[in-house]
């Protein structure tokens, strides 16, 4: 399945990302909540050969079969964008 991963954090040698179980077209059409994800752990060097250095809060596009990652496609600044905006609305709606 092709689908977001968030980075949430890196510890040492391991990049610990948040992975939807959705695919990308649905995922933007879901709320957050309505969304089933797992967490794992892909070593840092995996990420970095495959499409360079990233940081926390980074969206990756990845394809995986449930907690097995098994390609990185690289990263997408225009769906942390969008996550952003959808956060900063809900703030200001407070």
């Amino acid at each position: 399945m092709k689908s977001y991963a968030t980075i949430d954090r890196i510890e040492g040698k391991y990049v610990v990302c948040e992975v939807e179980y959705v695919d990308i077209e649905q995922s933007q059409k879901l709320k957050f909540k309505e969304k089933r994800t797992g967490v794992i752990d892909i070593p840092r060097e995996t990420i970095t050969s495959a499409i360079g250095e990233v940081k926390e809060g980074d969206i990756l596009v990845v394809e995986h079969e449930e907690d097995e990652l098994t390609s990185i496609y690289g990263k997408d600044d225009k769906e942390k964008q969008r996550r952003i905006d959808i956060i900063r609305k809900i703030i200001e709606s407070l």
